[in-house]
């Protein structure tokens, strides 16, 4: 397992198409150290986004991109917000790297989060009161930042399943699990 963080460009609010720039270096110093000829990439929200700009240059080198609670469609809640730009103009429907085109040598996977806020699973999170507007927002179901409808949107995507966690829980065991 590698962890990426985007050194060269900005973590949180860098733009989709530099994240997949530096994707690339980053993707081929793993194959240095692993010795093997592809990877799979596991992206949480944005970072799908990133890694599905990446794949849309046409590499040969990800076997497989399990997306979890990427926004595929884009984010309702994105469309008049500026916070975090350029990497909130990513999030909005329609946006560019959202229509990029699939890439013939890999498999794309979703999970998508279905959660009620009434069923908690959100408690860690200090971005709750943010998914809690969220929720009662967007259309249903969703994760309090992304619908389902988003995440699922890719016609050559597999859905490898729901959580009921919200948006910024989706990285616990169950979601280990499912991918």
């Amino acid at each position: 397992v590698f962890p990426i963080t985007f050194t060269q460009t900005d973590d949180k609010c860098g733009s989709a198409a530099e994240h997949a720039k530096e994707l690339s270096d980053q993707v081929a110093n793993v194959k240095d150290q692993t010795g093997q000829n592809k990877v799979n990439i596991v992206g949480h929200s944005k970072g799908g986004l990133d890694a599905r700009m990446y794949l849309a240059n046409n590499t040969q080198d990800v076997a497989n991109l399990i997306m979890i609670g990427t926004p595929n469609a884009g984010s309702p809640l994105a469309e008049n917000n500026d916070i975090c730009a350029p990497a909130v103009y990513d999030l909005k429907p329609g946006a560019p790297d959202t229509k990029v085109k699939e890439n013939q040598d890999t498999q794309y996977y979703t999970i998508a989060g279905d959660w009620n806020p009434d069923a908690g699973n959100c408690d860690l999170s200090l971005f709750s009161p943010l998914q809690q507007g969220g929720y009662n927002s967007l259309p249903k179901p969703n994760d309090g930042m992304v619908p389902v409808s988003s995440v699922e949107s890719l016609e050559y995507s597999d859905s490898l399943g729901h959580s009921k966690s919200c948006h910024s829980n989706l990285l616990s065991e169950y979601e280990y699990g499912l991918a």
